[in-house]
């Protein structure tokens, strides 16, 4: 009985682990011509005139553990910048967030 139990326990973990990690947005690919990495707790993309699109910005994925223990996600967005000129854009993670994941978006 006990056996049972605890089989039962641990599959409904295993399950809400699984839940958790699949309401977190998966990680894509930064669009053409461009590239996003982590810098710091956020993300600087850059994206070369061949991109498509006239304008960049870096995107941050995060995720904030609340006082109550649940976890939100969320996009922080940088600055648009126009592709081939020699800046990048930085998105930085909000306070108390943690960083995830870099990416870019082409406008």
């Amino acid at each position: 009985m006990h056996s049972r139990i605890a089989k039962n326990v641990f599959a409904a973990t295993l399950m809400v682990a699984g839940l958790s990690v699949s309401l977190a947005s998966p990680a894509t690919a930064a669009p053409a011509y461009c590239s996003a990495s982590q810098e710091g707790n956020g993300a600087r993309a850059y994206c070369y005139a061949s991109a498509s699109g006239t304008q960049y910005r870096a995107v941050a994925y995060c995720k904030y553990i609340t006082p109550t223990g649940s976890v939100d996600y969320s996009n922080f967005y940088g600055s648009w910048v126009r592709q081939g000129d020699p800046g990048s854009s930085y998105a930085a993670c909000g306070l108390g967030w943690s960083f995830l994941s870099p990416n870019a978006q082409t406008r």
